[in-house]
C-alpha cells in the first residue's frame, strides 16, 4: 500500500461531501474513481492533493500517518494532480512549462537550459513519449498538451499522479497515446488515480475501480471481476439498458434542412444529406473527418467554399452565428466552458443573453420579464441551482450543459445542433440530457447530434450518418446500426459493407 485513507469525512455548509471514506491505493496501479457528479470524487482528490483538509479521518502515506496542509506539501511528498482544465502557459515553450518552478541553476544563479533539456529528454525517454521541447505550447495539439501536463507533474519525481477526466478534451485518435503514457507510469511504479465518466475507458486502462455515491464509498472492485452493467448500477441505480430509453418513432417526411455538396476547401469534401422535422440525426465517425467543420458551418462559425444549404426549401446564406440564430438554429458546442458559457457570470446572465433583444425597450432591459423567463427555463429543464444568481463555474457538468441548452429555448429554435452533448458529464446526467433531446424531437424540433460516443450514436438518433474523409461514408437507420458496421464505415469501407 502506498496511500491509504481511513474514515475521511469532509463537510460543507448543508452537505456532507465525504462520509467516513476508506480507500487504499497500491504502488504502481491504475485506480479509477467513478460516480455521478456530486458523488464526492473531486472532494476526495482535493483532500489527497492538499487543497481541502478533512474534518476527520487519517491519511497514511507509505505506512505513516501524514498531514497534507496544502498542494505544495503534496508535491513535496510526491503527489501531483493533472486537472481536467488546461493548466499550461501557452506563450512559453514546452521546456519552460515542464520545468516551471524547478529550473536547474548554473553559474551566477542563471537557469541552465542545457541541463533542463537533458533532464526532460531523460524523463520523456523513461515515459516513452516525445515532444519538441522548444515548441510553444500554443502550437501543440490537445494530446501533446496533455502529455506536457503529465510530464510537468513528474518533474518532482511524483509517486502518485491524479488525473481528472484526462481524455475529456482529446480527439478519439489521441486517447491511445495517453493510455500508452499511463501504462508507462505504471511500469515505473507510479500510482495513477484516474477519474473518468467514460465507462469504456475504465475497462481499457484501470486495474481497480472504486465507486462513490453521495459521499459514501460503495465499494472497490478489480476491473476484470465486474461488468459495465454492475458498475453503472452501483453508480446510478440503473441498468445499462435503462440509460438509452428513447423509443423508436415515425419521423416526419417533411424536410427542414437540406445540405448539398458542402465543401470548405479543407476537411469537407462534398457533404449531402436531408434533415426531417422532429428527427434526431446522428453524425459519427473517427474524429477529424469533417464532423466538427460541418456542424460549425451550419451555425455560421466556419466558412464553406462550395455547396448549398436550404431551410424549408429556400437556399440560405449562413455566414455568421447571428444569421443562423435568425434562421432558428441553436448550437451547443463541445467546449461548453469556453464557447458555450460565460463561466464567471451567473445562471441568469447566461440564459438570458441570446434573447435579451426580445425584452428591451430603447436599449433598456425589462428586468422583471427577463427574470421570469430565466426562472421558467430553470424549472423546465430541471437545472439544479440555489438561485439564478449562482455562478456557472460552481455548477456540475450536467447542469452547465442544461444552461447551454436553456439559453436557446426562448428563441424557439427549429433546429438544434449538438456537438458532443454528453461530453464530461456523468451517467445520471446523460439520461436527463437524452430525455430532453427526445422531448424536443417529439415537439417537432429537428436535431443534429455529432458524437464520438459509440453507445450514444447507436441508441439515441433516429438515423445515423457515418463520416469518412470529409463526406458521408454510410447511412443507417437506428434499427440497422451495429458497432461493427459503423466502425467499418468509419474506416472508409461503408459502401462495400452490406447488411
Amino acid at each position: 500500500m502506498l496511500l491509504q485513507l481511513r474514515g475521511i469525512t469532509k463537510r460543507f455548509p448543508g452537505v456532507i461531501a465525504l462520509n467516513s471514506v476508506d480507500i487504499d491505493f497500491i504502488r504502481g496501479e491504475i485506480h479509477a474513481l467513478v460516480g455521478e457528479n456530486g458523488a464526492g470524487k473531486t472532494t476526495l482528490i482535493k483532500v489527497i492533493g492538499g487543497k481541502y483538509q478533512p474534518d476527520s479521518g487519517d491519511i497514511l502515506f507509505k505506512g505513516e500517518k501524514v498531514r497534507i496542509p496544502d498542494p505544495h506539501k503534496a508535491l513535496q511528498m510526491g503527489i501531483s494532480t493533472v486537472y481536467q482544465e488546461y493548466n499550461l502557459l501557452p506563450d512559453l515553450r514546452v521546456i519552460e512549462n515542464i520545468m516551471l518552478g524547478c529550473e536547474p541553476l548554473g553559474k551566477f544563479k542563471k537557469i541552465d537550459w542545457r541541463q533542463a533539456a537533458a533532464f526532460c529528454k531523460n524523463l520523456m525517454s523513461r515515459m516513452g513519449v516525445e515532444v519538441d521541447l522548444h515548441q510553444y505550447v500554443s502550437e501543440l495539439g490537445a494530446a501533446e498538451a496533455k502529455i506536457v501536463e503529465i510530464l510537468k507533474a513528474l518533474v518532482t519525481e511524483a509517486e502518485v499522479v491524479i488525473m481528472d477526466e484526462p481524455t475529456a478534451a482529446l480527439p478519439e485518435h489521441d486517447v491511445d497515446s495517453l493510455f500508452s503514457l499511463i501504462e508507462s507510469l505504471k511500469k515505473n511504479d507510479v500510482t495513477v488515480i484516474y477519474i473518468s465518466h467514460r465507462i469504456e475507458e475504465i475497462f481499457s486502462v484501470a486495474d481497480r475501480v472504486s465507486v462513490l455515491k453521495d459521499g459514501n464509498m460503495v465499494g472497490t472492485h478489480r476491473v476484470h471481476q465486474i461488468s459495465s452493467d454492475h458498475l453503472i448500477k452501483s453508480m446510478v441505480g440503473r441498468e445499462l439498458q435503462d440509460i438509452y430509453t428513447i423509443r423508436a418513432r415515425e419521423v416526419s417526411p417533411k424536410v427542414v434542412l437540406s445540405v448539398r455538396d458542402l465543401q470548405d476547401g479543407h476537411r469537407l469534401k462534398g457533404v449531402t444529406f436531408d434533415l426531417h422535422e422532429g428527427e434526431i440525426l446522428g453524425i459519427g465517425g473517427m474524429t477529424g473527418n469533417g464532423q466538427r467543420e460541418l456542424i460549425r458551418t451550419l451555425f455560421g462559425a466556419h466558412r464553406k467554399t462550395n455547396g448549398e444549404i436550404s431551410i424549408h426549401g429556400d437556399v440560405v446564406s449562413i455566414d455568421s452565428p447571428q444569421k443562423a440564430m435568425k434562421l432558428g438554429i441553436g448550437f451547443l458546442p463541445d467546449d461548453r466552458r469556453n464557447e458555450g458559457l460565460a463561466v464567471t457570470q451567473p445562471v441568469r446572465r447566461n440564459i438570458s443573453l441570446p434573447s435579451l433583444h426580445l425584452r428591451q425597450d430603447a436599449g433598456i432591459i425589462r428586468g422583471r420579464e427577463e427574470k421570469k423567463v430565466v426562472e421558467e427555463m430553470v424549472d423546465k429543464l430541471g437545472i439544479k441551482v440555489t438561485s439564478i444568481l449562482q455562478k456557472i463555474e460552481s455548477l456540475s457538468g450536467g447542469n452547465q450543459q442544461r444552461v447551454v441548452l436553456a439559453k436557446w429555448l426562448p428563441l424557439n429554435p427549429k433546429i438544434l445542433l449538438f456537438h458532443e452533448p454528453t461530453l464530461g458529464i456523468d451517467v445520471g446526467a446523460k439520461v436527463e440530457i437524452y430525455r430532453l433531446i427526445n422531448g424536443f424531437a417529439e415537439s417537432g424540433v429537428s436535431i443534429i447530434m455529432v458524437t464520438s460516443d459509440m453507445m450514444e450514436l447507436l441508441h439515441v438518433p433516429d438515423r445515423i450518418l457515418v463520416f469518412y474523409n470529409g463526406s458521408v461514408s454510410r447511412e443507417f437507420l437506428r434499427k440497422d446500426a451495429t458497432e461493427e458496421a459503423v466502425m467499418f464505415a468509419a474506416s472508409g469501407n461503408g459502401e462495400a459493407h452490406g447488411g
